[in-house]
């Protein structure tokens, strides 16, 4: 049985998660005279005989397990979504838990994710997996989120992401917390890291900005060439989803606190580099915004419906702000004989490295930057954008400054006629992996790209 570590919401991906949740309670349950958890609650979507089978020798023998609760969720599993989502779920569990520590097992955690009536500006996924790792610090709780298939959008900010086989052994952990941070198995193995000769320790404290950190990270990974480990300390200043950031822009391990690398390494100090203090040539990095892009939003380099736009975008400038990068919002207003479809599908991917979305009258392309473009830079994006002329497909563009995109993310939102995405794509473009959609070698490098190679099996579910 793998360890959760500390309070917070981990996701794992196993082959089945109702097997999963299930194996979980049930090792518990076998042993409650060795686990720290006094407290067990399990929302299932298992039917009442399954949970009952699974009880019967605990039940025969001891009666009511002590600190076992059962929710059932199978009323629910025909909605959508539940009312009030990660909020109101949070509200429910704080009056279900009784003792402390407790585990708690979700199912058919999606339920509660994206919930509709929630305020824009609070129904991007980082910010409902920020309400719930709250309420499980506060609960002193440990939430356990089993998904099966591709990786819901909302994972991708859990304090813990792991893969783990029918029998919930770890496969592939991108990122799981230990006694001294958090870790990765994106760039090296755990048992072969230590046999990596370039040990590169950054601290948090000596960089101007996240923006900065990642950056740096960043250009250890991807720029220098040859395997090495990072090690990022933290400071203090680094939170759970930020370092899960890190992690995926190049770090190997972020740690909260501590400043004795060698001991919780277990490396000698001589193997270890400090890469010197931030310089603005570390800003050059001409995938770094485009890969920082895609670590927030996986997969979503494409046409997004209006309201997913919306509702991306608002976490997108948020995060913008955080991580001291920019973010431009821009709109093309489509030619009289001119559609979104047939705009779409002259779009060029590759150079974009953008999210689209479209209206009737109009296309609108969200983008990244590490910093703010001059005009010169700007244009030439644009005219990248499309494999024709931007004056043959649209009659003008609009770029949006900083204080209006909230409104017009909101505009978006309540687009009265949305255009489906289904109808705007053409069937290769739906079903385009990131390697597709990234269009490596089309003028690129050939270095991997952090969701392009390990974790793209992952995220498309393969076993």
């Amino acid at each position: 049985m793998f360890d959760l570590p500390k309070p917070g919401v981990y996701v794992v991906r196993a082959p089945q998660t109702g097997a999963c949740a299930s194996a979980v309670v049930e090792h518990w349950l076998n042993a409650q005279e060795e686990t720290r958890f006094k407290a067990c609650l399990w929302i299932t979507g298992n039917t009442q005989g399954a949970v009952r089978d699974l009880l019967q020798t605990h039940l025969a023998t001891r009666r009511a397990p002590k600190g076992l609760d059962v929710i059932s969720v199978r009323a629910l599993r025909g909605q959508a979504q539940v009312q009030g989502g990660v909020r109101s779920l949070c509200r429910s569990l704080d009056t279900l838990r009784v003792l402390e520590p407790a585990l708690v097992v979700v199912e058919h955690a999606d339920l509660w994710f994206n919930s509709t009536d929630m305020a824009l500006e609070q129904r991007n996924p980082m910010d409902q997996m920020r309400l719930f790792h709250q309420w499980a610090e506060h609960a002193n709780a440990h939430v356990l989120l089993p998904v099966e298939g591709d990786l819901p959008g909302w994972s991708v900010f859990a304090d813990g992401l792991a893969d783990v086989s029918d029998r919930l052994a770890f496969e592939f952990r991108p990122w799981w917390p230990t006694a001294y941070g958090l870790h990765s198995s994106l760039w090296n193995e755990p048992e072969t890291q230590a046999q990596v000769d370039l040990h590169h320790v950054i601290h948090a404290n000596t960089l101007p900005s996240m923006g900065a950190l990642a950056q740096l990270c960043h250009a250890l990974r991807f720029e220098q060439g040859g395997p090495c480990a990072i090690h990022v300390l933290g400071h203090g200043q680094v939170n759970t989803q930020d370092a899960s950031v890190l992690l995926r822009m190049g770090a190997d391990t972020v740690i909260a606190e501590g400043t004795d690398v060698s001991t919780w390494l277990g490396l000698p100090e001589k193997r270890l580099h400090s890469p010197g203090r931030w310089t603005d040539s570390h800003a050059q990095s001409p995938h770094f915004a485009r890969d920082l892009h895609e670590v927030f939003m996986p997969g979503m380099l494409t046409v997004l419906s209006t309201p997913d736009f919306a509702r991306q975008g608002w976490m997108l400038l948020k995060l913008a702000r955080h991580w001291q990068v920019h973010c431009t919002l821009t709109r093309l207003s489509l030619m009289p004989h001119m559609t979104a479809k047939t705009a779409l599908k002259l779009a060029n991917w590759n150079a974009s490295a953008c999210v689209y979305t479209a209206t009737r009258e109009a296309l609108y392309v969200i983008k990244l930057w590490p910093a703010p473009p001059d005009e010169q830079a700007y244009r030439t994006w644009m005219n990248n954008c499309f494999r024709e002329p931007l004056g043959v497909l649209f009659s003008g563009d609009v770029l949006f400054e900083v204080g209006q995109q909230e409104a017009l993310l909101g505009d978006l939102h309540e687009e009265l006629e949305p255009l489906q995405v289904a109808d705007l794509l053409d069937d290769a473009l739906k079903e385009a992996d990131l390697d597709a959609l990234w269009g490596e070698g089309a003028g690129l490098d050939a270095a991997p790209r952090p969701w392009a190679s390990r974790l793209n099996a992952l995220l498309k579910g393969a076993t």
